[in-house]
C-alpha cells in the first residue's frame, strides 16, 4: 500500500521542520522515512495539479513527506491544528504522487529533522484511557 503524501512550502528549512513535527505532536501522524527537499518549479506544478490553482504566493524552501494517514483522515488533521506552514496532502493516486514517488531517490533529505518523542494525541488518549 503506497503511503500519503504531504507537501510543505514555507519561508525557510527550519519552519518546515517545525511544520512537520506539529504533524506528528499534535496532528497524531507518523512521518515515514526522511523527509525530502523538492525543487520550487516541482512544488508549484504539484500545488496547481492538486488545489487546481497556481500559487500565488513564492516560498523558499519546498518539503514533501510520506505519511501513515488516509488523505481524507490527514486533512481533517491538518484543519484542526493549524500549522505554521502551507501544507498539502497529496493522495496515492494522484499523477502527482506518482511522479513524487519516481523521482524520490534524487531529492536530498531534509538535514535536521528528528520527529519529536512524545505525541500530544497519544498522550492525551493514554490520559483518557487512564481515567475509564
Amino acid at each position: 500500500m503506497l503511503n500519503t503524501m504531504v507537501l510543505v512550502r514555507t519561508d525557510n528549512f527550519q519552519k518546515a521542520s517545525t511544520a512537520l513535527a506539529d504533524l506528528v505532536r499534535y496532528g497524531g501522524m507518523s512521518i515515514r522515512g526522511a523527509p525530502r527537499i523538492i525543487p520550487p518549479a516541482l512544488s508549484d506544478w504539484a500545488f496547481e495539479k492538486i488545489s487546481g490553482e497556481k500559487p500565488r504566493k513564492r516560498f523558499n524552501a519546498h518539503v514533501v513527506a510520506q505519511i501513515d494517514l488516509p488523505p481524507a483522515k490527514a486533512i481533517g488533521r491538518l484543519m484542526d491544528i493549524h500549522p505554521p506552514a502551507h501544507i498539502l496532502v497529496i493522495p496515492p493516486d494522484t499523477e502527482v504522487h506518482r511522479e513524487l514517488l519516481r523521482l524520490w531517490g534524487t531529492f536530498e533529505k531534509l538535514k535536521g529533522f528528528h520527529p519529536p518523542k512524545k505525541r500530544k494525541a497519544e498522550e492525551s488518549k493514554r490520559e483518557e484511557d487512564s481515567r475509564t
